[in-house]
């Protein structure tokens, strides 16, 4: 399906990316005959990853998560190398398929971040026609999988990074990172006027922590929809409400050797599609939603973690209501 067919791009719970568009990226990428290397080091010795030409399957997620992560750190430091590009497009429709051990970190998020830094813009070229379009119906949808959703409920520890940790806190002022990630690439890649239907697939999505995580999503997001901020790179480290995910510091829209301060960069984000999804989300319904959630004793914990992020939700996008 693409985008720009009569029928709709959006999300919908428990169902898993498009098993077509897999096999094409999987058929167009065939395995580099060339080992990939590392990206950072010093003398004459360069790590390199042999292990990548055996059965991916059978290797540790940590050895296919240290070659994403060099092959985004990589990028983003010293631009495209054909070995990393290579090496990426035969990984990325074999790992959306793999079957991986939870961590607080989804490796989705570093096939998002690795993707943002070999296709800086929405606009540019592409390794086959509609490439863009299948990584939308793929990776775009990753979070929408049956094994985030199984039988349409929500996995709110796996999918929204929601484990609690020693003090009891399982951090509901952080959006999730693989949900802040997957936002990100659909409002970069999409189509203008396949925008405004996600978005709304993704407000009208009916379950209390997802709607709860959205809201923080957006209040966290806010500066970087209106222009306030241009990269996530900007992130404010101290921010109240955490929108990062895996590796998304190095996203600075620079992604060509070139650090010198007049160096051009990339714009992370359309305009124009920033301006929809600020527009859908100053007419969410989400008083009556709100106050359910915030008088329900059996979200306490949660609302406690998620304290005042209702009250800025309002502040920033209901400028002409009031937030008592």
């Amino acid at each position: 399906m693409s985008p720009n067919s009569p029928q709709p791009y959006l999300w919908k719970p428990a169902v898993d990316p498009d098993p077509i568009a897999l096999d094409r990226m999987a058929q167009a990428f065939s395995k580099p005959k060339s080992p990939m290397g590392e990206a950072w080091f010093m003398g004459t010795d360069r790590e390199m990853f042999p292990q990548l030409f055996g059965n991916l399957d059978l290797l540790p997620d940590d050895d296919i998560a240290r070659s994403l992560e060099e092959i985004t750190s990589g990028t983003s430091s010293f631009g495209q190398l054909e070995e990393w590009t290579e090496w990426y497009h035969y990984l990325l429709p074999r790992l959306i398929r793999r079957e991986w051990v939870p961590t607080f970190y989804q490796p989705a998020e570093r096939l998002i971040t690795a993707f943002m830094t070999q296709y800086a813009t929405s606009h540019g070229s592409q390794p086959y026609p509609n490439f863009q379009t299948d990584a939308l119906n793929t990776l775009g949808r990753y979070i929408m999988s049956s094994h985030f959703w199984s039988d349409g409920q929500l996995d709110a520890v796996n999918c929204l990074s929601k484990w609690t940790g020693p003090t009891g806190i399982a951090g509901w002022s952080k959006a999730g990172n693989l949900l802040s990630a997957s936002l990100f690439f659909c409002i970069k890649y999409l189509p203008r006027s396949d925008v405004d239907g996600w978005f709304r697939s993704v407000v009208a999505i009916g379950n209390s922590y997802w709607q709860l995580q959205v809201i923080t999503w957006l209040v966290g997001a806010h500066p970087i929809l209106t222009g306030k901020i241009q990269q996530p790179s900007e992130f404010p480290e101290d921010a109240s409400v955490n929108i990062e995910w895996d590796w998304s510091h190095i996203l600075d829209g620079n992604y060509s050797r070139n650090h010198e301060p007049q160096a051009l960069q990339i714009p992370f984000l359309p305009a124009e599609n920033c301006k929809v999804v600020l527009q859908i989300a100053g007419k969410m319904e989400v008083e009556e939603f709100l106050e359910g959630l915030w008088t329900d004793p059996k979200m306490n914990a949660i609302t406690s973690e998620a304290a005042g992020i209702p009250e800025s939700f309002l502040q920033l996008y209901r400028t002409n209501r009031s937030t008592d």
